[in-house]
């Protein structure tokens, strides 16, 4: 660190540290109030729950007795009582009994007849003004306390997740609001001190200090220039005195700079504003993700029915990704990036609000297509913003910037939805999401510059368009962090402007790109038994079947959103690690093969027994294998198709690998959810984890084998 920017990163970082020290101190004293009050406040609330449901039953069955039907001959009241508690799974039994406390009649859905493990509430009959019996309500002490354990968890998980969005908000209007003055404010000064007068990009609105150097840069430029001008004047009316006059404008310009800098905005202030946008498109489309197939499935419709009726919406969505992704990139190229986030943000918005307003099935499967493509856009726009704004030197820092924001959503996102799922609704974290991606929206307007399309004005200096192999560089460099949103592209907005053969060139020579990779086993290795799978198994397990799963076997919308966190806490933990360990050890075909072998094994013992363990033992197994082999996957696809790059360039090739894990990803759920309605989600789940075993032993099989074959006629090309 040089000592100016001790003069602003150390005061930073002490504000940024005591804000968030005293936010965290505020969450914990909250969650701590709250946490001691679960059990306080839930008693009493289940105690009226039990009140009010015996009043309403005794008032009935007190009517029943004024026709003159006496207590014990009362007919139907069992199946009654039945068809009460399964309305009522908080209640543990139901039951009658005389004035003597003989039991008349009962129904119960508890396991156990202990008294002392229920809670219990009796309720006098009243006829003809003398009590002929009691009606006991039951609440079960062990729901108690697994609801108390639930609302813990919650305050828990709350906890997390407003820390983990205070700090992105912090660390944005930190950023902008103070780090990005401050720097922009001593880079002005050091290059006036040091004699760089040269005029550079206007401050923003209301950087008063900044504007005022840049206001002193402009006078002496604009005075230089008047010299110059005069000197040009003088030379031509009287040249013996111009001569004089040249030696001292020589010795301005080599002492002092004047003219136009290139310089750009700081690296840190540009990408952290795409961070915060790109959190939030993400936090705005992954609420849903713990209820999306379950609330599908619970809109009526005769069109559809079997395992499309639960997982069209899904595929929608996904295919709506997979279809504007390749194109979503040149038209943000040529829109500019804050307008075509703007659009992006407006369709999801609209995608989701439509959602929430109209439950209807097929509207439902319209809005998730309009989301998809409105999220792709946005996807594109927030890289592309990255790429127009980092160069060579520092594309993979910004690029960690860029997908940390979207691991911090996945995090957050499926928690926050699950808990208001359970008590807001399902339309309402739908219209919630359409809220904050409205706000995306208008925050982009607020911070993105208003530079047109392809302006080189928003480019660090030196910059250029990136290469294709360049593009597939960041590309990789997104996929070390294992963002799940490599499920969608890869391949860089820019990867396009790679140079087309012409005749005469080696592609017009050896022929087409794509049969030459319908050619390369290991490519299609790759591809149809690695990259294929992953996606599938990801889309179909994660977003489809565990939903459907977890809601079958009676967990909450809350504990699924708490079961889906551990994809991106394994993700995020571990993705790292793998991707150094294939880096050391050239282990990348291990680790893909690993990856989808471990990732069968955790979906395998669900066939034994179907239970929320099991079904977050297959969640930890896929963030584990996906985390071992995605981020081998390209450095794969890179050296299997050298002979290909050089002829075709690398944006083609990733790609097209991108596009067919795409299509990979959008038929997750329409099979997942045919195996579910045909063999039951538990059996499913088991399918799916002998696909992920299959896949990977034929891969192993396949890509050895044609990496023998390689080797024997190129040797040169490590396998």
């Amino acid at each position: 660190m040089n000592p100016e920017e001790r003069l602003y990163v150390r005061p930073v970082r002490q504000l940024f540290v005591f804000a968030l020290a005293l936010l965290m101190a505020v969450q914990l004293s909250l969650s701590l109030y709250a946490w001691s009050l679960s059990e306080r406040k839930l008693l009493p609330e289940l105690g009226r729950k039990a009140q009010t449901t015996g009043v309403a039953l005794s008032s009935q069955l007190v009517r029943a007795l004024g026709y003159g039907i006496p207590l014990q001959r009362l007919e139907g009241v069992p199946d009654f009582f039945a068809d009460v508690l399964k309305q009522n799974r908080d209640l543990a039994y139901l039951r009658i009994v005389d004035r003597n406390g003989t039991a008349l009649y009962g129904s119960t859905q508890a396991e156990s007849s202990e008294p002392d493990e229920f809670l219990d509430t009796a309720l006098p009959l009243v006829h003809d003004g003398a009590t002929v019996g009691h009606l006991h309500v039951g609440v079960d002490k062990q729901y108690v306390a697994g609801r108390v354990r639930e609302l813990r968890y919650d305050i828990g998980i709350v906890l997390i997740t407003s820390l983990l969005m205070a700090f992105e908000i912090l660390w944005f209007v930190v950023t902008l609001n103070f780090t990005a003055p401050m720097r922009q404010i001593l880079a002005l000064m050091t290059s006036i001190a040091a004699g760089d007068f040269r005029q550079r990009a206007a401050p923003e609105p209301g950087a008063t200090i900044a504007a005022r150097l840049h206001g002193i840069t402009e006078r002496v430029n604009h005075g230089f220039g008047e010299l110059v001008r005069a000197a040009a004047a003088i030379k031509q009316a009287n040249p013996q005195q111009a001569a004089l006059a040249e030696p001292l404008l020589q010795r301005l310009r080599t002492a002092y700079s004047f003219g136009v800098s290139s310089d750009a905005t700081p690296l840190q202030q540009r990408i952290v504003l795409v961070r915060v946008l790109s959190f939030l498109f993400m936090f705005a489309e992954m609420l849903s993700r713990p209820f999306l197939p379950v609330y599908a499935g619970s809109l009526e419709t005769t069109l559809v029915g079997g395992g499309l009726h639960a997982s069209l919406p899904i595929t929608a969505f996904l295919l709506g990704v997979a279809l504007t992704m390749p194109f979503a990139g040149h038209w943000s190229d040529r829109l500019g990036r804050r307008r075509s986030y703007i659009a992006g943000a407006l369709t999801v918005m609209a995608g989701l609000a439509v959602t929430g307003l109209v439950p209807e099935y097929f509207t439902l499967v319209a809005a998730r297509a309009a989301t998809g493509i409105g999220y792709a856009i946005m996807f594109m726009a927030c890289q592309g913003y990255v790429f127009d704004n980092t160069d060579g030197s520092n594309r993979g820092k910004g690029m960690a910037l860029f997908v940390g924001a979207i691991m911090v959503a996945e995090i957050c996102a499926p928690a926050v939805g699950g808990i208001l799922a359970d008590r807001v609704g399902y339309r309402m974290v739908f219209l919630l999401g359409a809220g904050v991606a409205l706000a995306a929206a208008a925050i982009a307007a607020a911070v993105l510059s208003k530079t047109g399309p392809g302006s080189q004005a928003a480019r660090p200096a030196g910059a250029s368009w990136p290469s294709s192999a360049q593009a597939q560089a960041a590309a990789h460099s997104m996929h070390s962090m294992h963002s799940m949103h490599s499920v969608h592209s890869v391949h860089s907005v820019h990867s396009v402007h790679s140079a087309p053969a012409t005749p005469g060139s080696p592609t017009a020579r050896t022929g087409p790109l794509l049969p030459r990779l319908i050619r390369n086993k290991r490519f299609l290795a790759l591809s149809i038994l690695s990259g294929v799978p992953a996606k599938f198994l990801y889309s179909g397990f994660l977003i489809f079947l565990v939903p459907v799963l977890l809601s079958s076997l009676g967990h909450s919308k809350s504990e699924i959103g708490r079961y889906t966190m551990l994809y991106g806490l394994s993700s995020l933990a571990l993705a790292p690690l793998f991707a150094h360990l294939a880096d050391r050890y050239n282990a990348y075909a291990v680790l893909v093969a690993a990856g989808g072998v471990l990732t069968g094994l955790g979906l395998l013992p669900v066939a034994y027994g179907a239970s929320g363990g099991m079904v977050m033992l297959g969640i930890g197994a896929l963030g584990l294998g996906q985390s071992m082999s995605i981020s081998a996957q390209l450095v794969l696809v890179a050296r299997v198709t050298q002979d290909e790059a050089r002829d075709a360039g690398t944006g083609p090739i990733v790609g097209l690998f991108r596009l067919l894990e795409r299509l990979g990803a959008a038929a997750g759920p329409l099979v997942t959810g045919m195996l579910a309605v045909r063999y039951g989600p538990a059996q499913a789940m088991a399918f799916l984890g002998a696909f992920a075993l299959a896949a990977s032993a034929l891969f192993a099989v396949v890509f050895l084998a044609a990496g023998k074959g390689a080797a024997a006629r190129t040797p040169e090309v490590a396998p």
